[in-house]
C-alpha cells in the first residue's frame, strides 16, 4: 500500500513514470521519440541511444556523442536503498528518470569496469605495435629543469636484440672396455649474446650515448657516455662522462684516445679551460719496421713466470740441472730420456686413452719424504727408478692392488697421506703434440702446450737409459693393459709431478721450474733478439748490475746467472750479450726464454754476490719467489725489482 501511494506521488511529478514490478525490479518507461522516421532523408539513418547511459546501448561509432549541456547524474536513495539516475538539460529532465536496486546497480557497474578494463588492454597492444612507441616522449614542466637542460622533452631511441641459446650437449659410448663412468657424459650449453644500442636525451643539452655488444672484439668498441652541451652565455661549455677523448693540437701535452673518466670544458671570457680525469683504455706504441718486421720492445718481471707449465720429471734432475746447464752449448749429461707418457686430470670430458691413476710423490726417489719404515731406499745409486725404494713393490703386494676402489686404502695402511704423498684421479694421457721434452740433452725437463689448472694433478711414466744401461719411473699404459673382461679398470701408477694443492714445504713444489718467461711475440730469431737483465734501484732507475754484495761487483746480471758465457762465435768468453742457445736458453717456436740456473734472482745470485750470504740478503733478493706460491710472492713488491728487457721482430 505504502509503495502504491508512492508511485502515484511520484507519477504526478514527473509525468509519464508508471511502476510495475518484474524481474529487474526498476520503473519500466517510454524513452524519447524515436528519431528514425519515416520522413528522415538520411542514407545512414542517426539512431537515439536507447535506455538510461549505464545500461543502454552505445550504438555505432558513427552516431553522435551527447552535447556538453547534458548532464548525467546518479543519485543515492538512502529510504528505498535504491539509484536514480537522472539526464538533464539544465533544470530539465533531458530523459525520463530510471531506478535501480542496489544489487542491479552494482552488476552493471562490474559489467561496465571490466568492459572499460579490456578496452584499455587492447588500446596498449596497440601502442606496441606504432612506431611512435620506440621512441617514447616525455614532456616535463617548465621551470628550473627547462632552464638546465633547454626544455622539457625526455627522448628515448632503443634499438638492438638479444640472442639466448639453451640446450643439453651429451653423448654416450658403449664401449666396454671404459668404466662406467667414462661412458657417458654431457652437460648444459647455454649461450647469451647482447647487442643494444640506447640513444636518449633530455631536452637539447644532454645526451646519452650507449653501445654494447657482448660479441666485440675489445672492451673499448662498448661505449657508455653521458654528453652535456652548454649554451653560447654559459661558463660550463661541456661535461662529458665514460668514454671520452682528449684531442691536443700541441705537441707538449699529447692527446690521448679511449680514456675512461670526466671531461670538462669551461669558458671564462676569452679563457677556455679543458680538464681531463680518467683512466686509458687503449696503448700507443711505437714500432720501427726492418727488413719488413716490426722491432717489438719488451719488459718482464721476475714473478712473471710462466706457472704450473714446466717441470722437471725427478729430484735426481733437478739436482744435475745447474751442472749440465753450465757447459752451454755442449751438454755432457750421460742421461738419455727414451719415451714418456704423460697423464693429466680428465676435466674435458675425453672418453679414449682415459685410466685410473695414482700419482707417487716419492716413486723412484733416493731421498724419499717419508722416512723409514715408511718408504726405504733400496740402493746408494742416485738414478732414479722403480726399484730406487721399496715403495712400488710395497704398493703392488697389497690386497687387489690394481682395483680403483682399494686404492685409498692400500695406500694409507702403508702410512702414505693423500695429496702429500699420493694423488688418485681419473686422467687422460696427453698427445705427444701437447708437451715437449728434450730427449737427447738429459736435463729431465717436461713443458705442457698449455698451463695447469691450481686443481688439476700431473703423472709421468718415463723410461732412459744412463751409461748404456735402462731404467723406467712409472708405469706405462701398455704395461699395465685394460681388462676388457671386466668392468673395473686397473690402476696405473706414476711419478707425480703436480699435486690438487701447492705446499711450497713439499719436495714436489721444487720440480715446478721458475724460471721460464715467454715472450708473446711468434717466433724468435737470432739476429733480431736482444735480452738483458736489469735490477731496478729505488731512486736511481734500472742498472745491469746489482748494487750490494762482497764480490763480482760491477758484473752484469746476465753473466751472474750464466745467460752469457759465450761470445757470437760459441767461444767461452762473455760479450755482454745474451747467449742464443736454441732449446736451452731459447726455444724459438714459443718465444720462450730459460735460464740455465733454477733460481736467477734467489740463491743462485746470491752465491755470485757474496762469499756468505748474510741474513740482510732476503731485503734485496727475490727468495719468496722460489720458497712460496707465485701469488704470496707477489705480496713483496719491494722485491720484485728484477727486470727482463729486450726487444724482439714479428
Amino acid at each position: 500500500m505504502v509503495l502504491g501511494l508512492f508511485s502515484l506521488w511520484f507519477t504526478a511529478f514527473i509525468p509519464g513514470i508508471s511502476y510495475a514490478s518484474g524481474t529487474n525490479n526498476h520503473l519500466n518507461f517510454q524513452d524519447t521519440i524515436n528519431p528514425q522516421t519515416a520522413g528522415d532523408s538520411l542514407r545512414f539513418p542517426i539512431k537515439d541511444r536507447r535506455g538510461d547511459f549505464i545500461s543502454g546501448s552505445a550504438g555505432s561509432t558513427y552516431d553522435l556523442k551527447n552535447p556538453a549541456n547534458i548532464k548525467d547524474s546518479v543519485v543515492y536513495d538512502a529510504i528505498t536503498r535504491r539509484y536514480i539516475v537522472y539526464e538533464k538539460i539544465g533544470e530539465r529532465y533531458y530523459r525520463i528518470p530510471t531506478i535501480y536496486s542496489f544489487d542491479e546497480y552494482w552488476q552493471m557497474r562490474n559489467r561496465q569496469a571490466e568492459s572499460d578494463y579490456f578496452k584499455k588492454r587492447a588500446n596498449t597492444t596497440s601502442l606496441l605495435n606504432r612506431n611512435k612507441f620506440s621512441k617514447p616522449k616525455l614532456s616535463l614542466a617548465d621551470g628550473l629543469f627547462n632552464r638546465l637542460f633547454g626544455n622539457g622533452k625526455i627522448e628515448i631511441s632503443p634499438q638492438g636484440n638479444v640472442d639466448i641459446t639453451a640446450g643439453y650437449q651429451g653423448q654416450r659410448i658403449d664401449n666396454p672396455t671404459l668404466p662406467e663412468r667414462a661412458r657417458k657424459n654431457g652437460g648444459l650449453d647455454f649461450n647469451m649474446n647482447a647487442q643494444v644500442n640506447v640513444n636518449a636525451s633530455i631536452g637539447d643539452k644532454m645526451k646519452f650515448p650507449i653501445n654494447y655488444n657482448t660479441l666485440a672484439n675489445f672492451d673499448l668498441e662498448n661505449q657508455l657516455k653521458l654528453d652535456y652541451t652548454g649554451k653560447d652565455d654559459e661558463i660550463l661549455k661541456r661535461f662529458e662522462a665514460g668514454n671520452v677523448n682528449f684531442p691536443s693540437r700541441g705537441t707538449l701535452i699529447p692527446g690521448a684516445q679511449q680514456l675512461f673518466g670526466i671531461k670538462t670544458q669551461l669558458q671564462f671570457g676569452k679563457l677556455f679551460v679543458t680538464t681531463v680525469l680518467a683512466n686509458q683504455k687503449s696503448q700507443r706504441q711505437s714500432v720501427d719496421l726492418q727488413g719488413g718486421a716490426a722491432s717489438q720492445p719488451f719488459e718482464i718481471k721476475a714473478d712473471e713466470y710462466e706457472e704450473n707449465r714446466h717441470f722437471l720429471i725427478g729430484q735426481y734432475f733437478r739436482n744435475k740441472y745447474n751442472a749440465v746447464m753450465s757447459n752451454l752449448p755442449a751438454v755432457t749429461s750421460p742421461v738419455q730420456i727414451l719415451r714418456m707418457e704423460v697423464w693429466v686430470t680428465n676435466r674435458n670430458g675425453t672418453t679414449t686413452e682415459t685410466r685410473d691413476v695414482v700419482g707417487l710423490m716419492d716413486l723412484g726417489e733416493n731421498q724419499p719424504f717419508q722416512p723409514p719404515p715408511v718408504i726405504n731406499v733400496l740402493t746408494s745409486a742416485e738414478v732414479p727408478s722403480n726399484n730406487t725404494n721399496d715403495l712400488y713393490s710395497k704398493i703392488l703386494s697389497q690386497p687387489d692392488p690394481r682395483n680403483p676402489a682399494r686404492a685409498f686404502i692400500n695406500l694409507t695402511s702403508l702410512g702414505l697421506s693423500p695429496v702429500q704423498d699420493f694423488e688418485k684421479t681419473f686422467a687422460r694421457k696427453l698427445d705427444s703434440t701437447q708437451y715437449i721434452f728434450n730427449r737427447q740433452a738429459g736435463i729431465g725437463t717436461l713443458s705442457l702446450s698449455q698451463p695447469l689448472q691450481t686443481d688439476e694433478v700431473l703423472g709421468v711414466a718415463y723410461q732412459y737409459s744412463f751409461n748404456g744401461r735402462i731404467y723406467q719411473v712409472g708405469e706405462f699404459s701398455q704395461d699395465v693393459p685394460p681388462d676388457s673382461s671386466s668392468a673395473t679398470q686397473k690402476v696405473l701408477f706414476l711419478k707425480l709431478l703436480k699435486a690438487t694443492s701447492q705446499r711450497p714445504t713439499l719436495p714436489i713444489w721444487d720440480l715446478m721450474l721458475k724460471n721460464v718467461y715467454t715472450i708473446g711475440y711468434g717466433v724468435l730469431t737470432p739476429s733480431d733478439f736482444k735480452l738483458d737483465v736489469l735490477y731496478e734501484e729505488p731512486g736511481l732507475g734500472a742498472k745491469r748490475y746489482v748494487p750490494f754484495g762482497d764480490k763480482n761487483q760491477g758484473f752484469p746480471i746476465i753473466s751472474l746467472i750464466n745467460l752469457d758465457r759465450l761470445n757470437s762465435q760459441n767461444d767461452p768468453q762473455p760479450d755482454g750479450v745474451f747467449d742464443y742457445v736454441e732449446n736451452f736458453t731459447v726455444v724459438s717456436p714459443y718465444s720462450r726464454v730459460i735460464f740455465p740456473v733454477l733460481e736467477p734472482f734467489g740463491r743462485d745470485l746470491a752465491t755470485q754476490v757474496y762469499n756468505s750470504v748474510p741474513a740482510a740478503a732476503k731485503d734485496t733478493l727475490y727468495f719468496a719467489l722460489y720458497d712460496s706460491i707465485k701469488a704470496v710472492a707477489q705480496q713483496f713488491p719491494n722485491l720484485n725489482r728484477y727486470i727482463l728487457r729486450g726487444s724482439a721482430k714479428t
